[in-house]
This record gives structure tokens, sequence and C-alpha cells, in this order.
């Protein structure tokens, strides 16, 4: 075949494995096929051109924040060739490269520069002001991202002051709005009711809240009213980490307390017997002036203090 008169030709398909060519001949209007020929100068661009790039090129113009040695890295992680073409890729490659994707751990967190989160200082600022709490903290998390779109989830925690009693009540954000309607369907409040809060001293009816907020380009909404956030996978991995940060912190808060409370029942106790016991001991060694049981007491205290 003359590759200098494909002008005259429409070439159907390209069967690269096998080195066939089907296309139709406008001479005398009939369907061919023709062998190719590897050494023809050519084949390698008509064969480039149906393979589409390769792989690490696929990676590094379409994903963002991945250049060449990551996307080398990832084709040995993925066990395929770096020079490996798209087009090429079989049904099985294509499931086997998805699965790559999703298990790879190097790849950078997407740019959350296009994103307006709260930022932390607001937020606890704002938690603070609104509920007048005894302890309160906030996390960022970091900027992932689920099917391509960038997030970051932020959440906040506060514990007694002026809460009502009954928590934990939950506050829900998408993008600097209010959720109010369907709560018990978001994944917020699946990541809340599946959180063991006794681990974390937190028992009974506490006065707390928790205040979440999605940000990103794209919310997964569950129903067009807009009003609770599906539960992807890798949003609800985000809101459980930075759950479990707060949490902890609230932990160590309520830890600290209950020692406090512990050394002041302590300090109550030898505030009342103290006096008797020096009164005894005064009149039992026949002395007139009892001990300065007050310097232990002062000592009591600044030891529970520290």
């Amino acid at each position: 075949m003359d590759f200098d008169k494909l002008s005259k030709i429409r070439i159907d398909d390209i069967d690269v494995p096998n080195k066939k060519l089907y296309y139709w001949d406008f001479g005398d209007s009939q369907a061919k096929s023709i062998d190719l020929d590897s050494e023809n100068p050519y084949y390698k661009q008509l064969t480039g051109t149906v393979q589409g790039e390769t792989l690490t090129a696929f990676l590094t113009k379409r994903f963002q924040r991945i250049g060449p040695s990551t996307a080398v890295k990832f084709a040995e992680f993925a066990g395929f060739k770096p020079e490996k073409r798209m087009g090429s890729l079989t049904n099985e490659e294509l499931v086997k490269l998805s699965d790559s994707l999703q298990k790879f751990e190097d790849f950078l967190s997407p740019d959350p520069s296009c994103l307006a989160p709260l930022g932390e200082e607001p937020l606890e600022k704002g938690m603070k002001k609104f509920f007048k709490p005894d302890f309160c903290a906030v996390v960022q998390r970091p900027a992932s991202a689920y099917s391509g779109f960038p997030f970051v989830v932020e959440m906040g925690i506060a514990y007694g002051g002026e809460i009502r009693p009954g928590g934990p009540h939950v506050y829900r954000y998408a993008n600097r709005i209010p959720l109010l309607y369907d709560e018990g369907s978001d994944v917020v409040l699946k990541v809340v009711n599946d959180t063991d809060w006794g681990r974390y001293k937190v028992k009974g009816d506490p006065p707390f809240v928790l205040v979440s907020h999605i940000c990103s380009t794209r919310i997964p909404y569950k129903t067009v009213g807009k009003e609770n956030v599906a539960d992807r996978q890798e949003i609800e991995r985000e809101l459980r980490l930075g759950l479990q940060f707060l949490s902890r912190k609230l932990a160590a808060y309520m830890s600290k307390r209950g020692q406090a409370e512990m050394a002041k029942k302590r300090a109550n106790l030898y505030a009342k017997y103290l006096p008797l016991v020096s009164q005894f001991c005064t009149e039992l060694s026949g002395k007139t002036k009892e001990p300065n049981y007050k310097k232990l007491l002062e000592e009591e205290i600044t030891i529970d203090d520290k």
C-alpha cells in the first residue's frame, strides 16, 4: 500500500497487535485491509496516533501535581512500563490502573487554592463567641480529592459553658452554607454516630457541640435539595480522622478536669479534718500551741494547681 495516497482512503480501524489496517478505498468504493509493515517510516506515527499518549505523559498532562518522576514511580508501582500507550490497554489493565491510582500513596494532595475554607482561627473564634464553652478545639484537614474534585474538611468541638446538655449537637456546613434539614442521612451524622464517646470520657448527656464544614468545588449532595452530603469514602475518611483528632483533645481535657475535681475534693477533706487532727495532737502532747496545719493546706493546693 502506498501511504502517500492516504488522502484517497478512509481508515476505519487499525488492529495494532495484529498489525492490520482496515480502510475504505474511494477509488473503487470497496472495504479493504492490509498488513502493516513495522519497518515503514509511517508505522510508528500511525500507531502512536491510534494508541494515544504514553502512561507517563497521560499522568503528567491529565492530573494535577504529578511530575515525570512521580509518574514513573507510579508506573513501576502499578506494574506498567512507563512508555506503555494508553490506547493499547486492555479492559483488565484499565481496571488494574484504576485500582492502582486509588492505592498509590505518594501522590501530592490537590492544590486547594481554588477553595475557600473558613480557617482554624476564625472557626475557633466564632465557636467561642457563639457557644461560650469551657473547652474548644478545631482542626482543618489537609486537602484531599474524590473523583478528581478537591475538598477540605474543617471541624470544631466545644464542651461545657453555656452549651445545653443532650449532646452531641451537630452543626453542618457545606461551602459556608448551613445545612438545616435531612440531618439523619448526612455523612457527618454517620461518622458521629459511629464514634464510641465512652472511649473519650464522654458519658450521659454531655453539653457539647460539633461543627463540620466541607469545602469543595463540587459537594456530593444526596438530593437536589442540597441538604445532606453523600457518604463518599474519601470524605467520610477525612471526617472520621478530623473527629478522632478532636475527640482525643476532648478526652485530654476531660481527664485533666477529672483530676482537678478529685484534687478539689481532697483539699476540702484536708481542710475539714486537719483542724481536728491538729487539736487532738496538741491535747495529747500536752502543749498549748497547735501546729501550723494551714501551711500543709497551702502546699496541697499549690501541688493540685500544678
